[in-house]
């Protein structure tokens, strides 16, 4: 009877486990047919300032809320979707990518086999360094008895010695980067032979950015993954998707209709050229005047573009805006852009302890003009 018993309660057990797991997942996946639904048939500002800002307003207890870097989901309580009255949902997790480093640009069609330090490896290079400069990781490690916390930087050759280990990942060929100014030595196949577990390197562009995470250089620095994601992509961001496109040419760039002022700033930062690594290459070779002028100029910049009150702008009006600014206004198409092409989506929801979750990348397919949405493509979607 006691053996009878206990199967029983275990079997309820599963069943109800099983029941809670179906209804979260018929919920997140409602929950993210209403976000394509959203980004597809309402305009992208009134999309994320209206309807995005007023649920995660519901988690974030006052505070200023990023749409291009939004807060990780809360738990809301159960309920807070009629539709769903026994389902907690999570705040959602969405933010346009636009403005993201895609990784996969370090090498270009239709061979993977740019050459170090060329006029186009140096820029991506000192843009990669200057991402990296910012970060300030935390690490935890143990003394004696006590748990110590540090803040981790970064030198710049430290930095480059990683963009060199990625260069190789990718690159299709067998040569090693080296750096004739800096040394910085690369990784190919070679370096990876001791691994454990054994790893074959990929000379290939990154199907995901976890991949990132398989390379010796970064594993030994012990880098976490949500640094990655915060600063860099491996999809094509930046325009619509188009198949056929090279799409390692496209640059990045920033949503102004939803970015910040720091935002904008902090984007721009990554195009200085004055800096120790950069200033070893011949300027009349290297440098580009665009971008370097953007950078010296990216305080007012960005001050001009979310000036007070904030009112939608067209591709037009910002270059208007930028004219008494700089001589470059026509070029700013090549780094802002009134609306998004690319998103990620994490959607969560949790019934009985039961979580569900949706990760997505997805591409809108828009009216250069006017913005209206077309087609939705999903690039990537995994759910759990």
């Amino acid at each position: 009877m006691t053996e009878f018993s206990f199967e029983t309660k275990l079997e309820t057990r599963g069943i109800q486990n099983y029941q809670a797991s179906f209804k979260a997942r018929n919920a997140v996946k409602s929950m993210f047919k209403a976000v394509l639904e959203g980004l597809e048939s309402h305009e992208e500002i009134k999309f994320f300032r209206q309807y995005v800002w007023s649920f995660l307003s519901m988690g974030t207890s006052g505070r200023d809320i990023s749409i291009l870097n939004p807060p990780e989901p809360v738990r809301l309580p159960a309920g807070v979707i009629s539709d769903f009255p026994d389902v907690a949902f999570y705040t959602p997790y969405i933010r346009p990518i636009d403005h993201l480093y895609n990784l996969n640009r370090i090498q270009t069609p239709p061979f993977r086999t740019v050459n170090p330090e060329s006029k186009s490896d140096v820029h991506l290079a000192n843009q990669f360094i200057n991402i990296l400069n910012k970060w300030n990781i935390s690490s935890k490690s143990n003394v004696g008895d006590a748990l110590i916390t540090q803040n981790k930087q970064f030198d710049n050759n430290e930095i480059l010695q990683l963009y060199a280990a990625i260069f190789d990942w990718i690159d299709k060929d067998s040569y090693i980067y080296d750096s004739s100014i800096y040394g910085a030595i690369g990784a190919e196949k070679d370096a990876y032979i001791f691994s454990e577990p054994p790893i074959e390197i990929k000379n290939g562009y990154f199907d995901q950015l976890n991949e990132i995470m398989l390379i010796n250089a970064i594993k030994e620095k012990n880098i976490p993954q949500k640094f990655w994601d915060q600063s860099f992509t491996t999809f094509p961001v930046g325009n619509k998707y188009v198949s056929s496109s090279n799409h390692t040419s496209i640059y990045p760039r920033i949503n102004i209709n939803l970015a910040t002022f720091e935002e904008i700033v902090e984007f721009l930062e990554q195009y200085d050229q004055q800096t120790n690594y950069f200033i070893n290459y011949s300027q009349s070779n290297f440098e580009n005047n665009y971008s370097q002028n953007f950078y010296q100029k990216r305080i007012e910049i960005a001050e001009e573009l979310t000036k007070l009150p904030r009112i939608k702008l067209k591709k037009n009006d910002i270059k208007n805006k930028l004219r008494n600014i700089t001589q470059y206004y026509s070029k700013a198409d090549d780094y802002f852009t009134p609306y998004s092409y690319w998103y990620e989506i994490h959607l969560k929801t949790e019934i009985s302890k039961v979580i569900a979750e949706v990760k997505a990348i997805v591409s809108v397919d828009r009216n250069e003009d006017t913005g209206i949405a077309k087609e939705i493509i999903i690039h990537d979607f995994l759910l759990n």
